[in-house]
């Protein structure tokens, strides 16, 4: 919903300020799927509104899952398609949200980027991702917010960083910050921007690998930004924030030998505040081969003996094509 052009309908319909808010805050509640629903409202004022608006920029298409995983199949208002995610984590709600249609970064284990790019997301078709979920849940509602769906978020920053403060602010949809995770591939420039923005928003990066060769091969931003080059720019940002970086490493056969273990250990164990997350890989058609389970029990073996902190990760919706690195329309 343009918020915009609703206060200036409501200002040219002489109606005091205080409607503005009261109908803002029914939109970020997730309480209503329509205008005819709010009826704190006049009934005049709502079919008005309904004339003018919809509550949100996206329609769903399909959403598939259980109780646990959800993925939605969301179509924007120009046609374009995206997917997000619900996962139940029992203790709090969570959604994988996209920033992009496609990706621009084709690595060569992720569906999205497959797609290629077709367009930003503006910020009301990111946080709308959320408003979708709160509405299907309602009385439940989202706790927590992952940029790790379809795009790389850097390179959609000011987008996303408007919808970060919408996601954030105690007049939107009020989820602490600590709450609230990016995931980039490593954009260096960018990185060091979001660091000095002193915020406390969680950030991961997708490494991956820490052999600049096989790095390119998986990813071909490495290219641009060099490994030495990522690594100054993670810790300068965990220099200037003091806060937990984390480092995502999905598990294939094409990285999980004694060499690659012993390159990741120097990498993490080089700063205190580095911090692993190791992934088993999800197949994707034409992509990487996952590690066996005999090269997982070896690496993390080798992580053990030299003392690593690492998670292993669960995987949230393999079987709906809905983990990470699987999601695409096309």
């Amino acid at each position: 919903m343009d918020l915009s052009l609703l206060k200036k309908t409501l200002d040219e319909l002489e109606l005091p300020s205080f409607r503005y808010r009261q109908i803002v805050k029914n939109y970020y509640s997730g309480r209503y799927l329509n205008f005819d629903q709010m009826t704190d409202l006049s009934l005049d004022l709502r079919q008005k509104l309904s004339q003018t608006f919809s509550l949100l920029s996206i329609s769903e298409e399909t959403v598939v899952g259980d109780e646990s995983t959800q993925k939605a199949l969301l179509k924007l208002s120009d046609g374009q398609k995206i997917e997000s995610v619900f996962m139940d984590y029992e203790d709090w709600l969570t959604v994988c949200v996209s920033s992009q249609v496609g990706c621009p970064l084709a690595c060569s284990f992720c569906a999205t980027g497959k797609m290629g790019f077709k367009r930003n997301l503006i910020a009301g078709e990111i946080v709308d991702q959320i408003l979708y979920w709160n509405q299907k849940i309602y009385p439940k509602y989202i706790g927590r917010v992952v940029f790790m769906g379809m795009g790389e978020p850097f390179l959609n920053w000011e987008n996303v960083l408007e919808a970060i403060n919408i996601i954030n602010s105690k007049d939107g949809l009020n989820i602490g910050a600590r709450k609230i995770s990016i995931s980039t591939a490593g954009v260096v420039n960018k990185i060091i921007e979001f660091a000095n923005l002193d915020i406390q928003i969680n950030l991961a990066v997708s490494l991956h690998s820490v052999d600049q060769k096989t790095r390119e091969s998986f990813m071909p931003i490495a290219k641009k930004y060099s490994l030495l080059e990522l690594k100054n720019a993670c810790n300068y940002y965990v220099g200037k924030t003091n806060r937990q970086l984390f480092f995502e490493y999905a598990l294939m056969s094409e990285n999980t030998s004694q060499n690659d273990a012993k390159l990741l250990v120097n990498f993490i164990k080089s700063n205190r505040l580095f911090f692993l997350n190791l992934i088993p890989l999800n197949l994707v058609d034409g992509g990487m081969t996952p590690a066996t389970k005999k090269q997982q029990e070896f690496f993390i073996d080798y992580l053990n003996k030299f003392g690593v902190e690492y998670s292993l990760r669960r995987s949230f919706g393999q079987k709906l094509n809905a983990a990470c690195g699987q999601l695409a329309t096309v």
